[in-house]
């Protein structure tokens, strides 16, 4: 994938430009259409040129970075790669040379909210090639070892689960823009209803690897983000963003202060994945009585720092944490033995994997991936019992996942 981000940043020659695909050749040092047709996979071409957008974007203005094989990993399988002319029909014609992957993971790697890791073993994957691609055996096989080693460098595989993280809330809001973007550049519609309905019609939430709900919630913010940016329009003017092409959003619905560069679109789009537990707790059904009894008795106090946050007068605040989460994909009991207290900011680390518990002995202490971190093997004072299987899942489950 270093090597597709490389040859993207070489053949655009560093600008936000569209290209002829002659010249994307030249410059990336492409010597043959053999060459061109793996690359094809992942972007997108139109009318003979190579088209800008989130993907190209994030591989001109980034570092190459494991979100950004991801991305690429999310446009293989989204497979909106390219269009071109009926010339007697007078339309255009969106061409998916990799359907295979985007078929497969629709239809065997995803299941109720979450990718399967035996789906990308041997026997189901060359029963799914047979059964779609007419091609020899020797070719079958090859896009087999590749595709799988993708998901190797994406840090999905090995899987020790049963399910793999796809650890989506990190680059949802770059994989729905591009899917956006694509969907625009193929001539649909451009109104944040039908960016929306993406996400069902192409099904793009088992291409995230979450359930449905997860992705819409996502979603709905993200597109009053993308309209505000501009759309495709936000590549143009050698990097900088235009106004709204329209009056469809509501400005005060963000926090957006005037500026033009893209640093602050990725920004925001980076608070806002911040979302993911308000999206989750809107999905799921639990016991206030037993997380309110749970606050009480440590005081609304945070376990992991202390914090008794004050929000009025008399009134304190805190957050009651699910170990195992509940809903899917973790579909974990709503028990206090899989509850923590946390206070707002520890609840978010904690829920995003950056913070965790192990056991010592017959004591909980805090694992931090934070670099300096003061919580590193602080000891936590319990008033409860918890589960040990939760805490272990919940250690497998970002430990199965690069981040």
């Amino acid at each position: 994938m270093q090597k597709l981000h490389t040859t993207i940043q070489k053949g655009f020659r560093g600008v936000l430009t569209p290209i002829s695909r002659d010249v994307f050749r030249s410059e990336a040092g492409v010597d043959s259409d053999i060459v061109l047709i793996p690359i094809n996979f992942f972007l997108h071409n139109r009318d003979g040129k190579m088209s800008v957008d989130e993907l190209v974007y994030q591989a001109i203005k980034c570092d190459h970075s494991l979100q950004f094989d991801r991305l690429s990993l999310f446009a293989l399988n989204l497979s909106r790669v390219r269009s071109e002319r009926d010339q007697e029909n007078e339309k255009e014609i969106v061409a998916r040379p990799a359907m295979w992957a985007n078929e497969f993971v629709r239809e065997q790697l995803w299941s109720q909210g979450k990718w399967l890791a035996n789906a990308l073993q041997d026997d189901p994957l060359d029963q799914f090639l047979s059964e779609r691609m007419a091609a020899k055996e020797k070719v079958r096989r090859k896009c087999k070892t590749n595709y799988r080693h993708i998901f190797e460098l994406c840090g999905y595989l090995p899987s020790e689960l049963s399910i793999i993280n796809s650890g989506a809330e990190q680059w949802i809001p770059s994989a729905l823009f591009l899917a956006w973007d694509r969907h625009i550049l193929d001539g649909g519609d451009e109104d944040k209803s039908s960016l929306l309905e993406l996400i069902e019609s192409d099904e793009l939430y088992k291409l995230l690897g979450v359930s449905h709900s997860y992705a819409l919630a996502q979603a709905k913010p993200l597109a009053d983000l993308y309209i505000f940016a501009g759309r495709l329009n936000r590549f143009e003017e050698n990097g900088k963003t235009v106004a709204p092409r329209d009056s469809d959003l509501d400005p005060s619905s963000t926090n957006l202060t005037g500026e033009t560069e893209l640093n602050w679109l990725e920004q925001e789009k980076s608070d806002g994945v911040v979302e993911r537990r308000r999206a989750e707790r809107s999905e799921q059904v639990r016991d206030r009585k037993l997380s309110a009894q749970l606050k009480r008795l440590y005081d609304n106090s945070c376990q992991f720092c202390g914090t008794r946050l004050q929000v009025a007068d008399t009134r304190f605040y805190s957050e009651a944490a699910h170990i195992k989460g509940l809903g899917e994909p973790h579909n974990g009991p709503d028990v206090t033995s899989n509850m923590l207290v946390l206070c707002p900011n520890h609840h978010i680390q904690f829920d995003r994997g950056i913070l965790g518990l192990e056991k010592a002995g017959s004591d909980y202490h805090i694992w931090s991936k934070a670099d300096g971190d003061p919580l590193q093997g602080k000891k936590i004072e319990l008033k409860h019992s918890l589960g040990e299987e939760y805490i272990q899942y919940h250690s497998d489950w970002f430990e199965s996942v690069k981040s």
